[in-house]
């Protein structure tokens, strides 16, 4: 039987920011995200006459190392068709290898998820998002433990997000992200950021009151910046990032922050009431300033698709 193509599609997620990081506590980490409908991953896989993949050569490695360990047929094609840069805060490198992974156990019909790439996960919310969508509240866990989300739920579609870019800054990732957690422990802020959550930010959005859980998200980046004082002096690793939310944060009601390492950061905004406004003044701030960019967005309630 001729094996058919598969094709999975994956969108971007912004990473909203840890509850705690590694601490005595038996469970450490857990956060919060949201999915986004824009700056897709697209992973195909198709029969071909011998191993074809125009991803980078330590991917192709592990995979035809998981195809030759099971005696799976090394004749396939696999594809990057589309990925959003790497490094933003965007989660590409979560979202291709997740692709490529449930690509593979689809194609080939394994039994269970291939962890190819032998990848353990801090956060869940790239997972979660994935599988899943919308808004994900993602459960501290040991080591051992796979992130399961202790809440999800549809992102209010009358909010928007705005994103801001930095096209002259990358996030921290590889050798100085690994050193990062293991030199930086909890600084006994978790009780506060749960307090937010579970109390403002959680309620907000089942109720689809803006102007609690706005306050409430700036609040919680605000305290949750403290985490990352020894590799960026404020909340947003961009400066100008900084000076662009600020202005608007002091005439319209938002929830500002940084996505993940950054530089992606986001302002989320109720379109019924601001939205044109905010862009028409965006719009004069942005032209000051030749690395800044930015994007509207809305959240995506649904996880990946498969073609």
């Amino acid at each position: 039987m001729v094996k058919k193509a598969i094709k999975i599609k994956t969108n971007s997620r912004l990473h909203l920011g840890f509850i705690s990081l590694e601490t005595n506590n038996p469970y450490s980490y857990g956060g919060m995200g949201v999915c986004i409908n824009k700056y897709p991953t697209v992973v195909r896989i198709s029969p071909s006459t011998q191993f074809k993949s125009n991803l980078e050569k330590s991917h192709n490695n592990r995979i035809l190392r998981f195809l030759k360990q099971y005696e799976y047929s090394t004749k396939v094609k696999i594809e990057s068709i589309s990925s959003p840069e790497k490094h933003i805060g965007l989660g590409s490198g979560s979202q291709l290898i997740l692709a490529i992974e449930e690509c593979i156990m689809k194609y080939y019909m394994t039994p269970s998820w291939p962890n190819i790439f032998g990848r353990k996960y801090r956060s869940g919310i790239g997972y979660n998002t994935y599988q899943y969508g919308g808004f994900i509240l993602d459960s501290p866990k040991s080591i051992k433990k796979q992130s399961m989300p202790i809440f999800k739920f549809s992102f209010p579609k009358n909010w928007k997000i705005i994103l801001l870019f930095d096209h002259t800054i990358k996030g921290l990732s590889g050798y100085q992200e690994k050193s990062f957690f293991l030199n930086n422990k909890d600084v006994k802020i978790r009780e506060k950021l749960s307090d937010i959550i579970l109390n403002n930010i959680v309620p907000s959005i089942i109720y689809n009151d803006f102007d609690i859980f706005s306050s409430a998200l700036s609040k919680f980046q605000k305290i949750t910046s403290s985490l990352y004082l020894t590799h960026q002096k404020s909340l947003y690793v961009s400066n100008d990032i900084e000076k662009v939310i600020n202005k608007i944060s002091n005439n319209f009601k938002i929830g500002a922050g940084q996505s993940s390492w950054g530089p992606t950061s986001y302002m989320i905004v109720d379109s019924k009431k601001d939205l044109n406004k905010i862009l028409s003044i965006l719009d004069k701030q942005i032209s000051m300033y030749n690395n800044l960019a930015y994007n509207v967005v809305t959240a995506v309630n649904s996880g990946r698709r498969l073609f």
